[in-house]
């Protein structure tokens, strides 16, 4: 039996829609969600800036005494994973690789991906599907504003279908036999995008492949939770680094299961956890610093 949590994170509520397939895929597991919404959106920030972002992020979940984390950005998994994740004493898992592999298995010869300006620069969807198989076109499009439509709980708005119309309509003329939603934060707009194309079987979500990879590799780890002891399953914390009312209205849009959401500083956690590590060192344990 493992009942350490699971670490899953992302700039905002995208990853709720990761966390959502978890809960239902392994009931079993408990979970710690932070939402970096003092610094969304993560799609405009430079390498550096998302290296050390990603960097704290890790240390905190360290600190949480994770199992595993799932970088439930698809930002993050495409610019940072790949130099970050053996830097850990524990697995990081991110959203491209799985949903690669599904892609180049399958009987499909051109693809579409939209995601952030990030993402779609860094190239990950295409290099890793045609790591797989070459003869697969992949067309990527980069769609500033989406994220903090969704952010702004403006997905019910002219503002939006605009915006996803512009997007998709040119996948539609270049008669894509898939659309990857490279960004977590877009399941939430999925009814609109099946609205504008009259299909509900183009688009691909990440998530759900993902999260088959993650059970594969936590079973060969034996990292599971088999505990029969209702405290020690199934139990999920929420953080957020700024406004905890509006994560929750607008996370619950797509997963209701969401409750006492706290606000932190992962900055100031860690330095007082390093303070807390060097008096340790010289004089022995102090009490322990008291983080949510």
């Amino acid at each position: 039996m493992n009942d350490r949590p699971i670490g899953v994170f992302d700039s905002g509520v995208g990853g709720l829609t990761v966390l959502k397939r978890f809960a239902e895929e392994l009931p079993n597991e408990n979970y710690i969600y932070f939402g970096d919404t003092a610094r969304i959106p993560y799609g405009e920030k430079t390498r550096a800036q998302l290296f050390d972002i990603v960097v704290e992020i890790l240390d905190w979940f360290k600190y949480k005494n994770i199992k595993a984390v799932i970088m439930a950005c698809n930002t993050s998994s495409a610019v940072v994973l790949e130099e970050i994740k053996n830097n850990y004493d524990f697995p990081i898992f991110g959203l491209i690789q799985p949903t690669a592999e599904y892609i180049a298995y399958s009987d499909i010869k051109k693809v579409g991906v939209i995601a952030t300006t990030a993402t779609v620069n860094s190239k990950a969807y295409s290099k890793a599907i045609n790591k797989f198989s070459s003869d697969i076109e992949v067309i990527e499009t980069a769609c500033p504003g989406l994220v903090e439509i969704v952010e702004n709980n403006k997905i019910q708005t002219y503002e939006a279908k605009d915006l996803v119309i512009r997007y998709i309509m040119p996948f539609i003329e270049e008669k894509v036999e898939k659309i990857i939603l490279g960004c977590t934060h877009y399941p939430y707009l999925s009814e609109i995008i099946n609205s504008i194309t009259v299909r509900d079987d183009l688009l691909v979500d990440p998530g759900e492949h993902l999260t088959l990879k993650v059970a594969e590799d936590l079973i060969a780890l034996d990292l599971l939770n088999s505990s029969s002891i209702p405290l020690q399953k199934g139990k999920k914390e929420f953080f957020v680094s700024s406004s905890t009312e509006m994560f929750s209205k607008v996370g619950r849009n797509f997963y209701k299961d969401i409750e006492d959401v706290k606000q932190i500083d992962i900055k100031s956690e860690l330095s007082n956890l390093a303070c807390y590590t060097k008096m340790s060192l010289v004089f022995g344990k102090p009490a322990k610093p008291d983080f949510p």
